[in-house]
């Protein structure tokens, strides 16, 4: 056998190579081995938040300064709670709440607890007061009479009323919201007072009857 050239060796280790290299690219891929990927967790999604509106009448109503300024510490008091993503008021005085579902379900659960507050303590008054209120809370019809203590008064007259209009705005309604009342003596049954909470919500208890 004759010897080889050296250029023929030379191109002979070339295609030996090309083929061991074309040889570990099969058997990679053939093992299944793939190329690395970027591990690093993708961020979390941030909950959906909504904007509730408290209508800058209902606010003056139940306490605060009928002014900006009012609105403005309504703002804060429910941004420094620290159980709302933000809060602020808007130049018409109306406050807007900006909130997640969990976030208002948990204040929710806050104004269910004003209510049965006010209604524990003014049932235990006597075994003759009783109260009806309508399903979307905006009617409510009180059995009581003149000697109602000042603190159920409040509780029937002034808690419960807040509770469900608080309730009305932060289930995500829009609009004015009131509360219509009307007084029966627990003894009679014959209305003695008629108002809404809006407009009245001291009322005087002499008017009550025995």
């Amino acid at each position: 056998m004759a010897p080889r050239h050296p250029q023929q060796k030379s191109r002979l280790r070339a295609a030996t190579t090309l083929l061991l290299a074309i040889l570990t690219m099969f058997l990679a891929t053939a093992c299944g081995t793939t190329p690395k990927t970027d591990t690093t967790p993708a961020p979390k999604p941030q909950p959906k938040t909504e904007k509730i509106t408290y209508p800058a009448q209902f606010l003056y109503t139940y306490g605060f300064e009928k002014d900006l300024n009012g609105s403005r510490k309504a703002a804060k008091e429910f941004k420094d709670s620290g159980e709302f993503t933000d809060a602020y008021a808007t130049k018409n005085g109306d406050v807007i709440v900006i909130a997640t579902e969990k976030q208002r379900q948990n204040r929710i659960k806050v104004y269910d607890k004003w209510i049965e507050q006010g209604e524990r303590g003014f049932q235990r008054e006597s075994p003759d007061y009783r109260y009806e209120i309508n399903q979307d809370g905006t009617a409510m019809t009180v059995w009581t009479d003149r000697h109602l203590s000042p603190k159920s008064s409040s509780g029937i007259f002034l808690l419960v009323p807040i509770g469900y209009g608080s309730k009305f705005y932060m289930t995500g309604h829009t609009g004015p919201w009131d509360m219509d009342i009307t007084i029966r003596n627990s003894h009679t049954s014959q209305q003695v007072g008629h108002f809404k909470a809006s407009q009245n919500i001291n009322p005087d208890m002499n008017t009550f009857g025995d």
